[in-house]
C-alpha cells in the first residue's frame, strides 16, 4: 500500500493505493473513512486488481471547502481519477455514488472511466424516506446542508445517469437498506443495461458489512468484457493506434481484428487482452513499441498474466525460439538478451494463438505480404497443429489449406 495525497486550491485530499493491476477507485459513505474499504482493497489485490480509497473531502485525513455541496465532491472524483494508471471503475457507496455520478456529467471523464458500481444507492432517492433513514442512522449528518444539496439535484443526477454509455452494475444492500423494489425498478427503467446484485446479509453500508462479498461484485465487474474493453481502447486511444500505419490499414483495426479472432476461438480473456495490445513493445516483426507503454502501464491496462504475454511476444526471437516449440523443452529466446524462459503448456498454447492469430490478419489484408510469405507461415502452423486448441486448429488448418 501506498499512501496519496493531492492538494488542491480548496482541499487536500488523502488516499491510499492498493495492489497492481486495472484500477477500481473506492469512494466511500457520508460519515465514513477510506479505511471502510481496507478488506475490499485487499480481496481485490488478491484479485489481481488495484485499488484507490481516498477520504472524502471533510472526512478522515482529507480536508477541504465545499463539503456541503455535491459538485465539491465530484470535482474531487476527476481528480483521484487523473491519478490512475489506466481507465478505473469507479465504485461509490452512498454519497461517494452520487458524487461518482455527478462527475461523469463531463463527458471527457465518461471516456476516461471503464465502468461505474453504484453501492446501495440511486440517483433519485426519494425525498422523505431519505430523510428519515438519515435521521434514524447518521444522528447529526441529517442536519447538514448537503442533504437538501443533493436531492435538489435529483433532477440532474437522474439525467446524467440515463445518459450513462458504460457498464453499470447496481449493488443493493439486503433487508435494513433504505432502497426499495421502486427504487431499483425505477432504476433499471433508467438504465436498462445495468446490471443488478443484492448482498442480502448487509444493511445500507455494504463495505463494512459484507467486504469480501460486495468485492466479489465488484471483481466480476471488473473482469466485465465491456469493462476491459473501454479500459484497453483508452490505452489505444492515448497511445494513438487509430493514426499509426500498419499492414491492413491501421494498428487499431489489427489490434482488435487479433482480439476477435481469439475471441472466436474461445481463447481465455487474458489472451484476448493480450491480443488488443500484443504490438505495444514491439515486436520481431514490427518494430515500432506504443508511446508510453511500459509493465506498469500495461499492467493497469490487462492485467500481470496478459503483460507477461504481451512482453513475451513482443521479446521473442523468432528464428531462435520456434524451433523449440515442439520439442520436450519448449523456451522463449529474447530477441535482445538472449534469455531464455521455458514454456509450460498453457503459455505456449497462448503464444502460438496469438502468433497464429496475428500472422493470419496480416496476410488477410496485406496481399503483397501473403504472397512473399504465407506459404512458408501456412507450413510452420500446419507443424503447430497439436498446440492449438479445437476452435483455433480447426481455424488455422483450414486457412493453412487455403493458402
Amino acid at each position: 500500500m501506498t499512501e496519496l495525497v493531492l492538494r488542491g486550491p480548496d482541499a487536500t485530499l488523502v488516499g491510499t493505493v492498493t495492489g497492481s493491476g486495472p484500477p477500481a477507485v473506492l469512494l466511500h459513505a457520508g460519515g465514513e473513512r477510506r479505511r471502510v474499504w481496507e478488506p475490499v482493497a485487499r480481496t481485490l489485490e488478491g484479485a489481481g486488481f488495484a485499488s484507490i480509497a481516498y477520504d472524502q473531502r471533510g472526512h478522515g485525513d482529507s480536508d477541504g471547502h465545499g463539503a456541503d455541496e455535491l459538485p465539491s465532491y465530484a470535482s474531487d472524483v476527476v481528480r483521484i481519477v487523473e491519478t490512475a494508471d489506466a481507465a478505473p471503475v469507479l465504485v461509490g457507496a452512498s454519497l461517494g455514488g452520487l458524487a461518482a455520478i455527478l462527475a461523469l456529467q463531463d463527458a471527457g471523464l465518461e471516456a476516461r472511466v471503464a465502468g461505474l458500481v453504484l453501492v446501495d444507492v440511486v440517483p433519485d432517492p426519494p425525498p422523505d424516506s431519505t430523510r428519515r433513514f438519515l435521521q434514524d442512522t447518521a444522528g447529526t449528518l441529517a442536519q447538514r446542508r448537503l442533504v437538501p444539496d443533493i436531492l435538489d439535484r435529483s433532477a440532474t443526477l437522474r439525467a446524467i445517469t440515463g445518459g450513462l454509455r458504460l457498464p453499470v452494475l447496481l449493488v443493493r444492500g439486503g433487508g435494513t437498506s433504505p432502497l426499495t423494489d421502486a427504487d431499483v425498478e425505477r432504476f433499471v427503467e433508467l438504465v436498462p443495461h445495468a446490471r443488478l446484485a443484492t448482498v442480502e446479509r448487509s444493511g445500507h453500508l455494504i463495505a463494512r458489512d459484507a467486504p469480501v462479498e460486495l468485492a466479489g461484485h465488484l471483481i466480476e465487474h471488473l473482469q466485465d468484457a465491456q469493462v476491459r474493453r473501454r479500459r484497453i481502447q483508452r490505452f489505444l486511444d492515448d497511445a494513438h493506434a487509430a493514426d499509426t500505419a500498419h499492414p491492413g490499414g491501421t494498428l487499431l483495426a489489427h489490434l482488435h481484428r487479433t482480439g476477435d479472432t481469439l475471441e472466436r476461438w474461445s481463447a481465455p480473456a487474458w489472451v484476448v487482452d493480450a491480443a488488443r495490445v500484443h504490438a505495444a513493445y514491439g515486436t520481431d516483426g514490427f518494430p515500432h513499441p506504443m508511446p508510453g507503454a511500459d509493465p506498469q502501464l500495461l499492467t493497469a491496462v490487462v492485467g500481470a498474466r496478459s503483460e507477461q504475454l504481451v512482453a513475451r511476444y513482443g521479446s521473442c526471437s523468432r528464428r531462435e525460439s520456434y524451433p523449440t516449440f515442439l520439442t520436450d523443452a519448449p523456451v522463449l529466446v529474447d530477441r535482445r538478451t538472449g534469455r531464455k524462459t521455458p514454456l509450460d503448456a498453457i503459455d505456449l498454447r497462448a503464444f502460438v494463438e496469438l502468433t497464429a492469430a496475428n500472422e493470419i490478419d496480416v496476410f488477410t489484408h496485406s496481399p503483397e505480404l501473403a504472397a512473399a510469405h504465407g506459404a512458408d507461415v501456412a507450413a510452420l502452423f500446419r507443424r503447430w497443429l497439436p498446440l492449438f486448441g479445437d476452435s483455433a486448429r480447426t481455424a488455422v488448418e483450414k486457412w493453412a489449406r487455403a493458402t
